[in-house]
């Protein structure tokens, strides 16, 4: 968790986030790394539900999708197709781990993905910070982050390293400062150290303006979920949050399962003189009894053992188990299923859609807040390829296709637009940007290619280069 009041005490600002919001953002955390403060060793034992329902969500967000980021004029504007090849080739390193980063993302009600140049090997690479990780100070009308601090912090021996990156608007500019730390204790900045005094920060410059960037240079993902915590904070919620108190009741009852079962096993009461250690002719020790299965206890009766193996009260246990996880899949906008055992399987495709609706808009809703931020995140590395000069300029389009499976069987759908083309209510160039994510120019561009090759070919014009025989 961030130190908030040694940044605030440091920069000499506040942030204006409640103490309930803090502690709720410490509670997701702890949660997430299955540290909950219900948890008790050989007492309460977890299902890690919170990481469970953080990726599954991930999971389902990302699931199938696809984006493109093509020049707007191909072939006509070189600077263009440059700018957008390289663009694709730098944004495609965050594909690979955006999973994973949107997963702690979701549990802690947001992330910043913030995209930073390396002028040395003329690359762009990418920092996350998730919510529970940042120092918000200022946000402007639209609720997005004007001011905020993103801490970096490493371990080198006995010393921790922070380095407080703070990003601040102004107007259409863009004011970036850094400040470097060292302590040798756990959440506290320590003394402030020279940028120059650490290795690997020693090329940051203190303070940066950067002019015409039209907003922050870094995409800020929000989980679609209200912020029931503080009402007027802008700041997300976590995925979970809703259910927390319910997780800790399943927690418990999960204890009581356990419990039940440790308890009911299986044992026989033996008085303890049939098991004293007994030994052969030559001294050696027999082996010893199932320590596990015999108990020495004296019984009071003249039976030498007695079989203790009690009715296990498991059915009601677990079933009260499934009554919880299912009311956590309703608050954290889950479909039944998803964590419980669900009572009954849909017949009918109109049933599998009822169920399958809750999860449906939850993940939909959540597909929109990851575009928004990950458009941002090719809008700081646009601007930063200009500054740096690590690509021609030129204009290009961005597109995302989402996967909405969950919900619907792709197969199906294109059959049923495949008969809207048929009877014209649907375009050849809406169908592709559909099914294959293409931008309406790239659509327009192949529709008329391959036009162009069907009139060749049924004019005969291909003969040469397909010649018969």
């Amino acid at each position: 968790m961030i130190p908030y009041r040694s940044i605030e005490q440091t920069e000499g600002i506040r942030t204006p986030l409640a103490p309930e919001m803090v502690n709720a953002l410490e509670l997701w955390y702890r949660m997430y790394r299955d540290q909950a403060p219900w948890k008790k060793p050989g007492v309460v034992k977890s299902l890690n539900l919170a990481s469970m329902i953080a990726g599954e969500i991930a999971r389902q967000v990302v699931l199938e999708m696809k984006w493109r980021i093509e020049a707007t004029d191909p072939g006509r504007a070189p600077g263009g197709e440059a700018r957008a090849r390289y663009l694709s080739a730098e944004f495609g390193k965050l594909m690979e781990v955006l999973r994973q980063k949107l997963e702690q993302g979701c549990a802690a009600g947001g992330m910043i993905v913030k995209p930073w140049p390396n002028p040395l090997d003329g690359h762009i690479y990418f920092d996350f910070a998730m919510d529970w990780g940042i120092c918000p100070l200022a946000f402007d009308d639209g609720g997005g982050l004007s001011d905020v601090i993103i801490p970096d912090v490493f371990r080198e021996g006995e010393s921790i390293y922070t380095r407080l990156e703070r990003h601040r608007l102004e107007g259409e500019d863009v004011v970036i400062t850094q400040r470097a730390f060292k302590s040798n204790r756990e959440n506290a900045l320590g003394v402030e150290v020279p940028l120059s005094a650490v290795p690997r920060w020693a090329g940051l410059k203190r303070s940066a303006r950067i002019t015409g960037a039209g907003g922050a240079l870094f995409g800020w993902y929000r989980t679609a979920a209200a912020n029931h915590v503080d009402a007027g904070c802008p700041l997300g919620s976590s995925v979970y949050a809703r259910a927390a108190e319910v997780i800790r009741e399943a927690d418990m009852q999960y204890s009581r399962l356990l419990w039940e079962y440790e308890g009911g096993e299986l044992a026989v009461d033996v008085d303890p003189t049939a098991l004293m250690p007994r030994t052969d002719g030559a001294g050696n020790a027999l082996p010893r009894l199932n320590e596990r299965l015999f108990r020495a206890v004296d019984t009071g009766a003249e039976e030498t053992y007695r079989v203790f193996a009690p009715e296990l009260r498991d059915g009601s246990l677990v079933n009260g188990l499934n009554q919880l996880l299912m009311r956590i899949e309703d608050l954290c906008g889950l479909s039944r299923g998803t964590l419980s055992e669900a009572g009954a399987e849909a017949r009918t495709a109109t049933e599998l859609r009822i169920l399958r609706q809750r999860s449906y808009a939850t993940v939909a809703d959540n597909q929109r807040a990851l575009e928004k931020c990950l458009r941002d995140v090719i809008r700081a590395m646009d601007v930063y390829a200009t500054a740096y000069g690590l690509a021609p300029e030129g204009a290009f389009a961005v597109s995302f296709e989402w996967d909405d499976s969950i919900l619907t069987d792709v197969g199906q759908q294109l059959q049923e637009r495949l008969m809207l083309l048929e009877s014209g209510v649907l375009g050849r160039v809406e169908l592709r940007q559909w099914y294959l994510g293409e931008t309406e120019a790239q659509a327009r561009a192949a529709v008329a290619k391959i036009r162009e090759e069907n009139a060749r070919a049924s004019d005969g014009s291909d003969d040469d280069l397909f010649p018969q025989g």
